[in-house]
């Protein structure tokens, strides 16, 4: 298995349906840093108008995918429609998960071009149009594996940019990168990793900075807080993920995720129970 895959397997991605209809009039969408927002145009008009960018009509069937969320309007001309899927998609840590900080802004595939994606969407299309029991359940499913396809479309073709994926690919910084993927409660000091990497000290430091982008110690603090985010998200209450992600005393821990994420873990989980029911067909 590459190493992309790995990371995808161990990040979990998590899609939320919130609107399957005909859409007229405009809305307004908001970004709040930790949200992906996928729309699949079936049929009909519709703009995207982003600040201090041009607008975007669509006319064909179209797939459209902000990974780490983005500000927009979707306006439908007057006299005018479009059928839309909507999605809200979760990924493990937000906006710092690395496969999100390595996608693209925008990914925007119309859907005659997308022969590797066409067995999906025609399920996720098959299954909107049914209203049976566990539609919901299915589409939030079906959009989790949409979002798989479109990263492995993307790795293919060679757009995954973040220099952090770079590390996947180095032979000795895999290896360090695996390690704490694996056992992000690990007590993993700089002399730990750079034994992994085959390094000393401060080559290790300088070489890992370099190629991920941030010091060793700040990329596990960004793993610990993806990790206890997606063990919050699944249930697990706040002194069990503390301990999960090698925090002794829960003060610490809340000083650490209320540091990186703006707000304690009660509050974010607070907030994305919120940011998964907003943008329901009530506010369409």
């Amino acid at each position: 298995m590459d190493e992309i895959s790995r990371l995808i397997g161990r990040d979990s991605i998590s899609s939320h349906v919130f609107y399957n209809d005909n859409f007229c009039g405009s809305n307004d969408f908001v970004s709040d840093g930790k949200t992906g927002q996928l729309h699949l145009i079936r049929a009909g008009v519709i703009e995207f108008l982003y600040e201090g960018q041009p607008a975007l009509r669509i006319d064909m069937p179209t797939l459209l995918f902000y990974p780490r969320g983005l500000a927009h309007r979707l306006h439908a001309p007057v006299g005018k429609s479009a059928r839309l899927l909507c999605a809200n998609i979760f990924f493990e840590g937000g906006n710092q998960n690395l496969l999100v900080r390595a996608l693209p802004e925008i990914l925007r595939h119309p859907l005659h071009e997308s022969s590797t994606m066409k067995g999906i969407v025609d399920l996720l299309f098959h299954e909107a149009d049914l209203h049976e029991t566990g539609q919901d359940v299915i589409l939030d499913r079906l959009c989790d594996v949409l979002v798989i396809q479109l990263i492995r479309h993307e790795s293919r073709i060679g757009s995954l940019t973040a220099a952090s994926l770079l590390g996947l690919t180095d032979p000795r910084l895999s290896r360090v990168l695996s390690a704490i993927h694996e056992e992000p409660q690990g007590t993993w000091r700089l002399d730990a990793l750079a034994r992994i990497a085959g390094m000393s000290r401060s080559k290790f430091a300088l070489y890992f900075h370099q190629v991920v982008g941030m010091p060793p110690g700040e990329y596990l603090i960004h793993r610990r807080l993806a990790v206890a985010q997606d063990l919050l998200r699944k249930g697990l209450p706040v002194k069990a993920v503390c301990h999960r992600v090698g925090y002794t005393n829960q003060p610490a821990f809340t000083r650490m995720f209320k540091g990186r994420a703006g707000m304690s873990p009660r509050a974010w989980l607070a907030s994305l129970h919120e940011s998964s029911s907003r943008g329901t067909r009530d506010d369409f």
